[in-house]
């Protein structure tokens, strides 16, 4: 049975198991710190949003769950981070055992990569720049947190474990019950975060080849296209921050810190964290951030969206169409019409998703459009960022979100392979054209 699921299906299968365990775990009595055990569908919801990086939660972290509550938690977002069979290959190497090519597929699969050859390599560049950038990120945050040692070393080291490690795989849990909000006021510690989200969003291709290959100087079209995206969107999303909000949120901060933050709120499109309430955003900042939580990562990175380099390609792509191009050309290279058919694909799938769940959330809720739309696409970005209605969302409301979830952490195409079956047709068609526009 196993031997005849496709790679697509494997994967599903995967995480799913890993999602029913970290619910099981959950839902024991002392994982909570209210009397008696949580719901199912509370810890559900918590275990999928933590494996898949999201962050939007049902009940708060910080007071709801226990130490092992947490740790369990944490663990769940690091398997998401790592991936999970990035973690299988470490055990197998680890017990001496050979990697079958069945794993090797499965690998390129849940790490977005381009191919078999070197897929190992990746493995062990991918555990490396983890523990590496996280080590240092965790060793920042213990110098420039205030207060973290008030309770404590182990629940200080906890404090900064658990962060560090939600920063990096862009997972938005907090311990503090306001996100990042406590911290306002320290600009260090906001820059130490604002770089573990943009390093983790980039995706491990990229990082490895600028932090491991070092080749600064020529990297590939797939890491000079994510490089560009990013900084376009984070440089718009900063800009539309600073004006939208320079005299309302941030009207009394100084202004180095209006720019940290500006920079912030953009970045933190991927990840989910705060340093105001949502609800004190202006409107066409939201609607940017939905647009922004959209597109979301790169390929390869935690982050969900339909990822930088897609709407990378179909901008290209469209451009050409207009100049009366038929290739798709950026620097010196031409993209090959199976990537920009993908490209195409994927965000019209992920519109169709985010319109449908958006139609239904709203039947079902009777909520407003905007809360709605902002709380499907955050789900399906794995983003955790929300106008304040997740808590208030019915049990199929919450299944709803768990399934965006779901879908954002394993991949439109992934999705697409779970569901298609193979088909071989020799026949051909005649071809006719219709009228387009």
């Amino acid at each position: 049975m196993i031997k005849r699921l496709r790679p697509g299906q494997l994967l599903v299968a995967g995480y799913s198991t890993v999602g029913l365990i970290g619910t099981v775990l959950l839902m024991l009595p002392w994982a909570s710190s209210v009397e008696g055990s949580s719901t199912f569908l509370q810890a559900l919801f918590t275990a999928i949003s933590a494996l898949t990086a999201t962050g939007l939660t049902v009940v708060a972290t910080g007071t709801h769950w226990t130490l092992f509550g947490q740790t369990v938690i944490l663990i769940l977002i690091q398997i998401g981070g790592l991936g999970l069979m990035v973690i299988t290959t470490i055990f197998l190497i680890l017990l001496g055992m050979r990697i079958q090519l069945g794993l090797r597929y499965l690998i390129v699969q849940d790490r977005n990569h381009f191919n078999v050859a070197g897929v190992l390599r990746l493995v062990k560049s991918v555990v490396k720049l983890t523990l590496t950038i996280e080590g240092i990120g965790a060793v920042l945050i213990a110098l420039l947190a205030p207060g973290v040692w008030n309770n404590g070393l182990l629940e200080g080291l906890f404090f900064v474990l658990f962060h560090t490690v939600s920063a990096f795989n862009g997972a938005g849990f907090d311990l503090t019950g306001q996100s990042l909000e406590p911290f306002r006021n320290y600009p260090g510690l906001y820059l130490v975060f604002i770089s573990l989200i943009l390093l983790g969003s980039l995706g491990y291709v990229v990082l490895q080849e600028l932090l491991i290959q070092r080749r600064w100087h020529k990297p590939s079209l797939h890491s000079r296209l994510v490089l560009w995206v990013t900084g376009i969107i984070t440089l718009l999303g900063s800009t539309c921050y600073f004006f939208t909000e320079y005299n309302d949120s941030m009207a009394r901060l100084p202004l180095e810190n209006k720019i940290v933050e500006s920079l912030f709120q953009s970045v933190t499109r991927t990840a989910g964290f705060t340093s105001v309430p949502i609800s004190n955003w202006s409107e066409p900042f939201i609607f940017l951030m939905i647009l922004m939580m959209f597109i979301g990562a790169s390929p390869g990175s935690v982050g969900g969206g339909i990822k930088t380099t897609t709407i990378g390609t179909i901008v290209l792509a469209v451009w050409a169409i207009a100049r009366g191009k038929k290739e798709v050309v950026i620097m010196e290279r031409e993209i090959s019409s199976e990537s920009v058919n993908k490209a195409f694909t994927v965000t019209i799938i992920a519109l169709i998703l985010v319109c449908t769940s958006t139609f239904i959330l709203m039947i079902i809720e009777k909520l407003p459009f905007l809360p709605v739309l902002f709380e499907v696409v955050s789900a399906f970005a794995t983003v955790g960022l929300s106008l304040g209605i997740t808590q208030q969302l019915s049990s199929i409301g919450q299944i709803l979100i768990i399934l965006l979830m779901f879908v954002g952490r394993i991949g439109v195409l992934s999705l697409v392979i779970f569901l298609a079956k193979q088909e071989y047709r020799r026949l051909r068609y005649m071809k006719e054209e219709i009228l387009i526009g």
